[in-house]
């Protein structure tokens, strides 16, 4: 079911309204003499819903993306009826018309509700509305647990709904699943945490992530978890339990949902990593009357095991937190040997460096590379102290940084480029028990689907869980200063003793682990070359984020890149 475009002249009157807290729920009540599943055939309220109900609902919710822009009207693109016991709610697919002259997909389903809107979750409630004598609430319908229950026993069961036309609303069950007794009391609810999608959790053992922002393509998080449990032995990752799709003929297909095996877990691995470094900070202190400063310094991006440290570093870092690097080395190149196992699947199969590659990330980059530029541009008189200082050099290494970009040439690579995570980091990885489990492939939030599913090297991954080391090391430097015991340039050192130590150790493992089960990511020379590329990508892009986010904590991909290039010039 299609809705025409409906202009919304109103819509910036109606916006200034969406932060009065206390307004009640009938102050935008919405009436139609059509039953709830003919709702959408009445235009005038139709009309009220996009121009009076959703600029209000829209903005208090985390996953839409919509805040700060300028809206042009709001469109319902797609509506998919899914009837259950008399009713039913509506998949429906938003489209949100900016000013800016593009627009954006959303997954928004839909259901009326009878239920007294006190003890409703407020998160659902988009509008009142009335259908003829009843008056009830117009919900987000992943708020109401009996559609919830029917969302899983469609899962469960594998029932599509066809929709005509070669169109299929595609519920498929994992291989998990297949067991589960359908007679089995069923509860679920709604994850509180606010997040870029919407999570429903069955039976504390199931996690169902709704997709919110869509793409015109499936999304890479469900093909590589698909794909990791289907098809591979990789136990590091959560298994793969269903998933919504809506298929088409002539059409890309599109991912509406997600349904994994939930992890029990201690936490994610930056939470870990920051305890750890906290230990290492207090033994400094302790440590200082025998001399620290004397432990040799491991070399940067030099590969190193454990037993060929000093012993006080290891005492320092502790034996337990270095074993535990290792592991996480470990399961990260063994989930790209996993990825690019099945040489018969052209989506995960490896592929050679070309020049088509080349021209897309020099581009690519270089595209961040100037709004990096352009922020630092309109920023730089608002940063202090090293900051500013990081800042103009950045600036002023502006060619050294282009010809790093541009002198990417494939033809000196002889390694190959895999389906990678893309957004690596410690926050994309649970601590469980003695183990590490990998999370969340959907890759740069910043990329478009097309981007997010291209093949790169595993080492842009190995790179970005290096730049999270960076990150959780240096949040416990600012924490530190915060006590005026030491100054900034003892605690960068003491950090970077720390940083240099687990990066070696890290990069160890990897390379073994990935050499010794012919993934192949070349020579040591390209390894080298490869992660420092990538690390500068890493840091360019982080960049942005610092300096409109948090412009304090732009210090850290600034001080990563001045290091760089220090090191790019020595080779």
């Amino acid at each position: 079911m299609e809705t025409p475009e409906i202009p919304n002249p109103e819509i910036s009157d109606v916006k200034s309204k969406k932060d009065n807290k206390n307004q009640d729920i009938t102050d935008n009540l919405i009436t139609t003499s059509k039953t709830w599943l003919k709702f959408f055939d009445d235009k005038d309220a139709v009309q009220l819903f996009l121009s009076k109900a959703l600029p209000i609902y829209l903005p208090r919710c985390r996953w839409f993306g919509g805040k700060s822009k300028k809206i042009k009207y709001f469109k319902v693109q797609y509506n998919i009826p899914f009837v259950f016991n008399n009713t039913g709610l509506y998949m429906m697919v938003l489209e949100a018309n900016y000013v800016a002259a593009y627009s954006e997909s959303y997954f928004l389903p839909l259901f009326f509700t009878e239920e007294d809107p006190k003890k409703i979750d407020k998160k659902a409630i988009i509008c009142a509305l009335q259908i003829g004598d009843k008056v009830g609430t117009l919900v987000d319908a992943l708020y109401n647990e009996e559609c919830r229950r029917q969302i899983f026993k469609h899962i469960l069961k594998q029932k599509d709904l066809n929709l005509g036309e070669g169109s299929v609303l595609k519920f498929e069950r994992g291989s998990v699943l297949k067991d589960f007794d359908s007679k089995e009391t069923l509860t679920s609810y709604v994850l509180k945490a606010d997040q870029s999608n919407t999570s429903v959790i069955y039976n504390d053992r199931f996690f169902l992530k709704i997709y919110r922002n869509l793409f015109r393509d499936t999304n890479p998080d469900y093909e590589t978890t698909r794909f990791l449990t289907e098809n591979t032995k990789f136990q590091n990752s959560p298994t793969y339990a269903g998933s919504i799709t809506w298929v088409r003929e002539k059409f890309f297909d599109v991912s509406f949902g997600l349904m994994q095996e939930k992890v029990q877990n201690e936490g994610d691995a930056w939470k870990y990593l920051n305890e750890k470094i906290k230990v290492y900070f207090e033994k400094i202190k302790e440590f200082h009357q025998t001399n620290w400063q004397q432990i040799p310094n491991v070399p940067l991006y030099q590969p190193r095991s454990i037993r060929e440290l000093e012993p006080e570093l290891v005492d320092l870092i502790g034996y337990d937190t270095l074993k535990n690097i290792e592991k996480l080395a470990q399961r990260t190149a063994e989930m790209h040997i996993a990825i690019s196992s099945d040489r018969s699947n052209i989506t995960f199969l490896p592929v050679l460096y070309n020049e088509d590659y080349s021209v897309w990330l020099k581009n690519r980059l270089m595209y961040q590379f100037d709004r990096r530029l352009d922020l630092i541009d309109k920023n730089i008189e608002d940063l202090e102290g090293l900051s500013k200082e990081y800042a103009q050099r950045f600036a002023d290494n502006k060619e050294n940084i282009i010809n790093i970009i541009l002198g990417f040439d494939e033809s000196k690579l002889i390694s190959k480029r895999v389906r990678i995570h893309g957004d690596y980091h410690l926050g994309q990885v649970l601590k469980k028990g003695d183990d590490f489990i990998i999370l969340d492939f959907e890759g740069e939030p910043e990329s478009t689907i097309r981007d997010r599913k291209v093949k790169q090297p595993p080492l842009k991954d190995v790179a970005g869980m290096l730049r999270s080391f960076h990150y959780a090391v240096y949040s416990n430097i600012f924490e530190q200063l915060e006590t005026g015991e030491w100054s900034y340039d003892t605690l960068q050192e003491v950090g970077k003793k720390y940083y240099d130590c687990i990066v070696a150790i890290f990069l160890n493992t990897y390379i073994k682990t990935a050499m010794d089960n012919s993934l192949d990511i070349g020579y040591r020379s390209e390894i080298d070359y490869l992660l420092k590329y990538h690390l500068l990508e890493k840091a360019i892009y982080e960049l942005g984020y610092e300096l409109n986010a948090r412009p304090a904590w732009a210090i850290i991909p600034l001080k990563g890149i001045m290091d760089l290039l220090d090191d790019f010039k020595k080779n």
